[in-house]
C-alpha cells in the first residue's frame, strides 16, 4: 500500500480492513517521510507533481496504538518516502486476564506483571518524578507506600533529591505479595527502609506511625477491599496535619507487553473512563474538604498530588 493524499480517516479504515486477515504477521504501507518537514499533521507537500499529506511521525505512533498495533522500525522506500509496518498486538496476551493464579502472587515476582518496567516507561516516570517534585517533604521525613510491590517507586526518590537528603528519609512498603516484599527487601539494604507483608485492609490494626507522605499508585482500586474507606482512615488517623498525598490511577492496560492508552472495565471492549473520572472526583473532592490543594495530571497514569494549603 501506498498513501499519498489520503485523508487520516481513509488510511485507518484501509488499514483496519488489511489487519482483519488473522494470516498477516504485519500490515506494511508507503508515505511520505515523516523527517521532510516540520509542518502540522494534514499539510499538504507537493513533490515532482505528486502532492501528500504531510504527517509526524508521532502520528503513526498513535495510529498504531489505536489500532492495537505495534510500531516497527521504518524503512527508507525512497528519497522521499518510508515504509511503515504495524504489527496486531495478541490481545489474548495481557497480564491483565491472567486465571489461576493466587491472588497473592498475581503482581509477584514470577508473574507477567514484574517484566513491567514503570521507571522506563516516559510518561510515567515524568509524571512520578513531578509528583515528587510538588510535594514539600522535609529531612527525616516518613514516607508510606501502600501496595509497595518490590519497590520502584522508591528507587524514583533518587533521582529527585540528593543522596544525603534520601538517605535521611525513613520509607515503610506495605504489600501482601511476599515474592515482591522478599525482592524488595533484597534491592533496598539501607536501615531506613521497612517492607512489610500485609493486607491494606488490615491497616487499621497495624499502628503505622505518623506519615508525611502517604503514596499509593493504582492500588486503591482493587476489587479486593473499599480502597475509599481505607484512604479516609489514612488521611483522619495516619497522614500527619500538614502531610502530602501521592495517588495514581492507572489509564492504561498492558497488551502484548506494550502499554495502551485508556483505562477498560468490564463488559467494554474500549477504553470506558467513567470509573476512573468518578474515583478521580471522590479523592479530589474529599481532600480538598479537608484543606488540601489537589493538582491532577497524567497520561498512561493519572496522577494527583495533595498538599495543605
Amino acid at each position: 500500500m501506498k498513501f499519498t493524499n489520503e485523508t487520516l480517516f481513509e488510511i485507518k479504515t484501509r488499514l483496519k480492513k488489511e489487519l482483519k486477515k488473522s494470516s498477516l504477521d504485519f500490515v506494511e504501507f508507503e508515505v511520505i517521510d515523516p523527517d521532510i518537514s516540520v509542518d502540522f499533521s494534514g499539510t499538504v507537500i507537493s513533490i515532482k507533481g505528486t502532492e501528500y499529506i504531510y504527517r509526524p511521525f508521532k502520528i503513526w505512533v498513535d495510529l498504531a496504538e489505536i489500532l492495537k498495533c505495534r510500531i516497527l522500525t521504518p524503512e527508507k522506500a525512497s528519497p522521499n518516502t518510508v515504509k511503515i509496518r504495524f504489527a496486531p498486538l495478541n490481545i489474548s496476551n495481557s497480564w491483565h486476564t491472567n486465571s489461576g493464579v493466587d491472588i497473592r502472587e498475581k503482581y509477584g515476582v514470577g508473574s507477567i506483571f514484574a517484566q513491567i518496567k514503570k521507571l522506563e516507561e516516559p510518561y510515567f516516570l515524568s509524571d512520578y518524578m513531578r509528583s515528587l517534585r510538588e510535594i514539600n517533604l522535609k529531612f527525616r521525613s516518613n514516607v508510606l507506600n501502600l501496595g509497595i510491590n518490590r519497590g520502584d517507586e522508591f528507587k524514583a526518590f533518587e533521582h529527585v533529591y540528593d543522596n544525603e537528603f534520601v538517605s535521611s528519609l525513613n520509607f515503610t512498603g506495605l504489600d501482601h505479595c511476599e515474592s515482591a516484599i522478599n525482592e524488595a527487601n533484597e534491592l533496598f539494604k539501607e536501615h531506613n527502609y521497612n517492607f512489610i507483608l500485609g493486607d491494606i485492609k488490615d491497616i487499621p490494626e497495624m499502628h503505622f506511625e505518623k506519615q508525611d507522605l502517604i503514596l499509593t499508585v493504582g492500588t486503591l482500586q482493587s476489587p479486593d477491599f473499599d480502597g475509599k474507606e481505607i484512604f479516609r482512615y489514612l488521611v483522619q488517623n495516619i497522614l500527619k496535619p500538614d502531610g502530602s498525598v501521592i495517588l495514581g490511577f492507572p489509564n492504561s492496560r498492558y497488551i502484548d507487553r506494550e502499554v495502551v492508552y485508556g483505562a477498560k472495565t468490564k463488559n467494554y471492549t474500549e477504553s470506558n473512563m467513567n470509573l476512573l473520572i468518578k474515583d478521580i472526583s471522590f479523592y479530589k473532592k474529599y481532600l480538598q474538604q479537608h484543606g488540601f490543594k489537589v493538582i491532577t495530571f497524567g497520561k498512561y497514569y493519572v496522577f494527583m498530588v495533595a498538599i495543605k494549603n
